[in-house]
């Protein structure tokens, strides 16, 4: 691959890397800490606000695409001294994408389904095991963020000597 044309996907893929990060920063922040307390109450106002929209449709296309390019540069590099980065990298991506599917399979049917509201203990055990999994989640990404920044630095580097 040319060192220009794996510059940018790098550049890419720490974008998209980096946008999941702060979107999951900013829902540990600002909206899940809600989701513990009282969680019948917040859970109901979750699904009369989310009625035509969610945060699937946010996260699903950038996130996706942002690991399948982490992905990519780790399989087709072959330039030894991004090797490590891109291995470390593509290794937590790999993590991260098991610990989001276990989220989305697990834990997320429990807070967001049909009769979620019906079972309100399911919904507060719920709200934690999310809360606590998101932490995870965002340190494996900030992980591969800075693995992907470094061998991003490497390549800018190259193409931009000072």
């Amino acid at each position: 691959m040319k060192t220009s044309r794996q510059h940018r996907l790098t550049l890419a893929a720490l974008i998209g890397m980096a946008y999941w990060l702060f979107g999951n920063l900013y829902e540990a922040v600002v909206f899940s800490p809600n989701w513990v307390r009282d969680s019948p109450s917040q859970f109901t106002r979750l699904h009369e606000f989310f009625s035509a929209t969610g945060p699937t449709l946010y996260f699903v296309p950038v996130t996706q695409i942002a690991i399948m390019l982490v992905w990519v540069l780790w399989w087709r590099n072959r330039d030894g001294e991004l090797a490590r980065g891109y291995r470390r990298a593509g290794q937590s991506a790999v993590a991260l994408a098991a610990l989001t599917g276990y989220i989305v399979a697990a834990v997320l049917p429990h807070m967001f389904s049909t009769d979620a509201l019906a079972q309100p203990g399911s919904l507060h055990s719920a709200a934690w095991q999310w809360n606590i999994l998101n932490v995870f989640r965002m340190l494996l990404t900030a992980t591969t963020v800075c693995y992907l920044f470094g061998a991003f630095r490497k390549l800018d580097r190259r193409i931009n000597p000072s």
